[in-house]
Protein backbone atom coordinates (compact mmCIF):
# COMPACT_ATOMS: atom_id res chain seq x y z
CA UNK A 1 0.00 0.00 0.00
CA UNK A 2 1.55 3.10 -1.00
CA UNK A 3 1.74 6.45 1.06
CA UNK A 4 1.01 9.49 -0.59
CA UNK A 5 3.89 12.50 0.10
CA UNK A 6 3.06 14.90 2.21
CA UNK A 7 3.16 17.84 -0.55
CA UNK A 8 0.58 15.46 -2.34
CA UNK A 9 -1.43 15.58 0.51
CA UNK A 10 -1.63 18.91 1.20
CA UNK A 11 -2.09 19.67 -2.41
CA UNK A 12 -5.12 17.51 -2.77
CA UNK A 13 -6.90 18.94 -0.04
CA UNK A 14 -6.19 22.82 -1.25
CA UNK A 15 -9.56 24.05 -2.57
CA UNK A 16 -10.44 25.07 -6.00
CA UNK A 17 -9.69 28.99 -6.84
CA UNK A 18 -12.86 29.46 -9.34
CA UNK A 19 -13.12 33.05 -7.76
CA UNK A 20 -12.47 35.99 -9.90
CA UNK A 21 -12.16 39.53 -9.17
CA UNK A 22 -15.69 40.41 -9.86
CA UNK A 23 -17.21 37.63 -7.87
CA UNK A 24 -14.43 38.49 -5.00
CA UNK A 25 -15.91 42.20 -4.98
CA UNK A 26 -19.37 41.82 -5.66
CA UNK A 27 -19.34 38.99 -2.68
CA UNK A 28 -17.17 41.72 -0.25
CA UNK A 29 -19.81 44.56 -1.11
CA UNK A 30 -22.77 42.25 -0.27
CA UNK A 31 -21.14 41.38 3.26
CA UNK A 32 -20.49 45.44 4.06
CA UNK A 33 -23.47 47.20 2.43
CA UNK A 34 -26.06 46.42 4.82
CA UNK A 35 -29.31 48.45 6.77
CA UNK A 36 -26.50 50.17 8.75
CA UNK A 37 -26.65 53.07 6.09
CA UNK A 38 -30.45 53.21 6.34
CA UNK A 39 -29.76 54.03 10.00
CA UNK A 40 -27.02 55.98 9.83
CA UNK A 41 -28.41 58.51 7.42
CA UNK A 42 -30.18 60.60 9.44
CA UNK A 43 -28.00 60.52 12.47
CA UNK A 44 -25.14 61.40 9.90
CA UNK A 45 -27.05 64.64 8.93
CA UNK A 46 -27.94 65.27 12.06
CA UNK A 47 -24.41 65.69 13.66
CA UNK A 48 -22.84 67.14 10.38
CA UNK A 49 -25.52 68.46 8.04
CA UNK A 50 -24.58 69.12 4.45
CA UNK A 51 -20.52 67.85 5.37
CA UNK A 52 -21.93 64.10 6.43
CA UNK A 53 -20.61 62.58 3.12
CA UNK A 54 -16.96 63.63 4.44
CA UNK A 55 -17.68 62.06 7.49
CA UNK A 56 -18.22 58.72 5.63
CA UNK A 57 -14.99 59.60 3.02
CA UNK A 58 -13.01 60.11 6.27
CA UNK A 59 -14.22 56.57 7.80
CA UNK A 60 -13.78 54.88 4.46
CA UNK A 61 -9.92 56.40 4.99
CA UNK A 62 -9.32 54.78 8.57
CA UNK A 63 -10.62 51.18 7.39
CA UNK A 64 -7.95 51.69 4.73
CA UNK A 65 -5.33 50.74 7.26
CA UNK A 66 -7.37 47.48 8.35
CA UNK A 67 -7.47 46.50 4.57
CA UNK A 68 -4.37 47.27 3.80
CA UNK A 69 -3.72 44.51 7.03
CA UNK A 70 -5.66 42.18 5.70
CA UNK A 71 -4.20 42.41 1.98
CA UNK A 72 -0.64 41.65 2.96
CA UNK A 73 -2.04 38.78 5.84
CA UNK A 74 -4.33 37.45 3.28
CA UNK A 75 -1.78 37.13 0.50
CA UNK A 76 0.90 35.60 2.70
CA UNK A 77 -1.29 33.05 3.89
CA UNK A 78 -4.52 32.99 1.54
CA UNK A 79 -6.17 30.13 3.68
CA UNK A 80 -9.89 30.07 4.45
CA UNK A 81 -9.40 29.78 8.04
CA UNK A 82 -7.78 33.58 8.11
CA UNK A 83 -8.26 34.76 11.55
CA UNK A 84 -7.82 31.86 12.94
CA UNK A 85 -4.64 30.75 10.70
CA UNK A 86 -3.25 34.52 11.30
CA UNK A 87 -2.84 33.98 14.84
CA UNK A 88 -1.50 30.43 14.54
CA UNK A 89 1.32 31.58 13.06
CA UNK A 90 1.80 34.19 15.32
CA UNK A 91 1.88 32.90 18.45
CA UNK A 92 1.60 29.31 17.61
CA UNK A 93 -0.46 28.53 19.97
CA UNK A 94 -3.55 25.94 19.16
CA UNK A 95 -5.61 26.93 22.05
CA UNK A 96 -5.67 30.59 21.24
CA UNK A 97 -6.46 29.46 17.28
CA UNK A 98 -9.02 27.36 18.63
CA UNK A 99 -10.70 30.28 20.16
CA UNK A 100 -10.33 32.48 17.53
CA UNK A 101 -11.86 30.39 15.48
CA UNK A 102 -14.61 29.35 17.48
CA UNK A 103 -14.94 33.35 17.85
CA UNK A 104 -15.64 33.79 14.17
CA UNK A 105 -18.15 30.78 14.31
CA UNK A 106 -19.93 32.47 17.14
CA UNK A 107 -19.95 35.71 15.72
CA UNK A 108 -21.14 34.08 12.44
CA UNK A 109 -24.10 32.32 14.07
CA UNK A 110 -25.33 35.52 15.68
CA UNK A 111 -25.67 37.57 12.55
CA UNK A 112 -27.16 34.55 10.86
CA UNK A 113 -29.64 34.64 13.54
CA UNK A 114 -30.34 38.32 13.67
CA UNK A 115 -30.74 38.26 9.95
CA UNK A 116 -33.19 35.55 9.71
CA UNK A 117 -35.22 36.98 12.28
CA UNK A 118 -35.44 40.01 10.73
CA UNK A 119 -36.06 39.13 7.29
CA UNK A 120 -39.33 37.76 8.76
CA UNK A 121 -40.78 41.19 8.65
CA UNK A 122 -39.88 41.70 5.44
CA UNK A 123 -41.04 38.86 4.44
CA UNK A 124 -44.26 38.91 5.78
CA UNK A 125 -45.34 41.82 4.25
CA UNK A 126 -45.47 39.41 1.10
CA UNK A 127 -46.45 35.89 2.59
CA UNK A 128 -49.16 36.23 5.59
CA UNK A 129 -47.04 33.43 7.56
CA UNK A 130 -46.19 32.80 11.11
CA UNK A 131 -42.65 34.37 11.63
CA UNK A 132 -41.40 31.04 13.11
CA UNK A 133 -41.82 29.16 9.48
CA UNK A 134 -40.45 32.01 7.74
CA UNK A 135 -37.34 32.27 9.64
CA UNK A 136 -37.21 28.00 9.58
CA UNK A 137 -37.48 28.92 6.04
CA UNK A 138 -34.82 31.34 5.41
CA UNK A 139 -32.47 29.21 7.33
CA UNK A 140 -33.01 26.17 5.57
CA UNK A 141 -32.64 28.01 1.85
CA UNK A 142 -29.42 29.95 2.67
CA UNK A 143 -27.85 26.52 3.81
CA UNK A 144 -28.92 24.88 0.22
CA UNK A 145 -27.00 27.69 -1.04
CA UNK A 146 -24.09 27.45 1.11
CA UNK A 147 -24.39 24.10 -0.19
CA UNK A 148 -23.75 24.79 -3.10
CA UNK A 149 -20.23 25.03 -5.40
CA UNK A 150 -18.53 28.32 -3.81
CA UNK A 151 -18.57 30.10 -7.15
CA UNK A 152 -22.36 29.00 -7.47
CA UNK A 153 -22.94 30.84 -4.01
CA UNK A 154 -21.31 33.48 -4.83
CA UNK A 155 -23.20 34.12 -8.20
CA UNK A 156 -26.06 33.81 -5.87
CA UNK A 157 -24.98 36.44 -3.35
CA UNK A 158 -23.64 38.59 -6.01
CA UNK A 159 -27.51 38.54 -7.78
CA UNK A 160 -28.33 39.88 -4.36
CA UNK A 161 -25.55 42.41 -4.28
CA UNK A 162 -26.88 44.09 -7.12
CA UNK A 163 -30.41 43.90 -6.12
CA UNK A 164 -29.17 45.50 -2.50
CA UNK A 165 -27.26 48.19 -4.64
CA UNK A 166 -30.14 48.65 -7.48
CA UNK A 167 -31.81 49.96 -4.46
CA UNK A 168 -29.59 52.32 -3.19
CA UNK A 169 -29.01 53.62 -6.64
CA UNK A 170 -32.52 54.43 -7.04
CA UNK A 171 -32.61 56.79 -3.83
CA UNK A 172 -29.62 58.17 -5.46
CA UNK A 173 -31.54 58.93 -8.74
CA UNK A 174 -34.71 59.97 -7.04
CA UNK A 175 -32.79 62.90 -5.52
CA UNK A 176 -31.09 63.84 -8.10
CA UNK A 177 -34.26 63.87 -9.96
CA UNK A 178 -36.00 65.76 -6.99
CA UNK A 179 -34.35 68.67 -7.44
CA UNK A 180 -31.21 70.60 -8.20
CA UNK A 181 -30.46 72.33 -4.37
CA UNK A 182 -28.34 69.24 -4.02
CA UNK A 183 -26.23 69.97 -6.86
CA UNK A 184 -25.86 73.61 -6.88
CA UNK A 185 -25.16 72.88 -2.79
CA UNK A 186 -22.31 70.94 -3.32
CA UNK A 187 -19.55 73.10 -2.75
CA UNK A 188 -21.00 73.30 1.07
CA UNK A 189 -19.67 69.41 1.31
CA UNK A 190 -16.34 70.68 2.29
CA UNK A 191 -16.39 73.96 4.99
CA UNK A 192 -14.00 76.35 5.65
CA UNK A 193 -10.94 75.40 7.55
CA UNK A 194 -11.30 78.06 9.99
CA UNK A 195 -14.70 76.29 10.98
CA UNK A 196 -13.90 74.48 13.94
CA UNK A 197 -17.22 73.36 14.80
CA UNK A 198 -18.23 71.77 11.44
CA UNK A 199 -14.53 69.59 11.35
CA UNK A 200 -15.43 68.20 14.85
CA UNK A 201 -18.58 67.41 14.01
CA UNK A 202 -17.85 65.48 10.93
CA UNK A 203 -14.84 63.86 12.88
CA UNK A 204 -17.43 62.77 15.55
CA UNK A 205 -19.40 61.42 12.89
CA UNK A 206 -17.01 59.44 11.02
CA UNK A 207 -16.13 57.40 13.97
CA UNK A 208 -20.03 56.30 13.75
CA UNK A 209 -19.75 55.65 10.23
CA UNK A 210 -16.80 53.28 10.52
CA UNK A 211 -19.70 50.94 12.14
CA UNK A 212 -20.96 50.88 8.48
CA UNK A 213 -17.73 49.75 6.90
CA UNK A 214 -17.33 46.39 9.26
CA UNK A 215 -17.55 43.56 6.95
CA UNK A 216 -15.32 43.64 3.80
CA UNK A 217 -12.76 41.72 5.88
CA UNK A 218 -14.52 38.49 5.05
CA UNK A 219 -13.21 39.06 2.10
CA UNK A 220 -10.08 37.02 3.55
CA UNK A 221 -12.34 33.81 4.47
CA UNK A 222 -12.91 32.70 0.77
CA UNK A 223 -8.74 33.93 -0.19
CA UNK A 224 -8.05 30.21 -0.50
CA UNK A 225 -10.82 29.89 -3.48
CA UNK A 226 -9.71 33.43 -5.43
CA UNK A 227 -7.94 32.88 -8.39
CA UNK A 228 -4.13 34.87 -8.02
CA UNK A 229 -5.17 35.87 -4.43
CA UNK A 230 -1.78 37.78 -4.26
CA UNK A 231 -3.15 39.95 -6.74
CA UNK A 232 -6.78 39.73 -6.78
CA UNK A 233 -7.47 39.95 -3.01
CA UNK A 234 -6.00 43.42 -2.39
CA UNK A 235 -7.92 44.60 -5.77
CA UNK A 236 -10.80 43.24 -4.03
CA UNK A 237 -10.38 44.65 -0.51
CA UNK A 238 -9.79 48.25 -1.81
CA UNK A 239 -12.54 48.04 -4.57
CA UNK A 240 -15.06 47.09 -1.72
CA UNK A 241 -14.11 49.95 0.44
CA UNK A 242 -13.84 52.34 -2.22
CA UNK A 243 -17.17 51.10 -4.27
CA UNK A 244 -18.90 51.26 -0.66
CA UNK A 245 -17.69 54.50 0.63
CA UNK A 246 -19.05 56.22 -2.60
CA UNK A 247 -22.14 54.72 -2.52
CA UNK A 248 -22.44 55.81 1.62
CA UNK A 249 -21.27 59.31 0.46
CA UNK A 250 -23.65 59.48 -2.03
CA UNK A 251 -26.86 58.27 -0.86
CA UNK A 252 -26.06 60.39 2.83
CA UNK A 253 -25.32 63.67 0.33
CA UNK A 254 -28.62 62.74 -1.58
CA UNK A 255 -30.65 62.60 1.62
CA UNK A 256 -29.03 65.26 3.89
CA UNK A 257 -30.11 68.47 2.92
CA UNK A 258 -33.86 66.72 3.55
CA UNK A 259 -33.10 65.30 6.44
CA UNK A 260 -31.11 68.24 8.16
CA UNK A 261 -33.70 70.75 6.94
CA UNK A 262 -31.51 72.59 4.97
CA UNK A 263 -33.74 73.48 2.08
Amino acid sequence: MSVQPLATQEASQRLVRSLTLAHAVLYGLGVTIGAGIYVLVGLAAERSGMQAPLAFMGAALVMAFSAASFAELGTRMPVSASEAAYVQAAFRLDWLSLGVGLLVVATAIVSAATISVGSAGYVAVFLPIPAPWIISGVVLAMGVVAYLATVQSITFAAIMTLVEVGGLVLIIIAGLTHGTDVVTRLPEIWPSSADSTAWIGIAGTALIAVFAFIGFEHLVNVAEEIKEPSRTLPRALFLTLGLTALIYALVVWINSPTICGCL
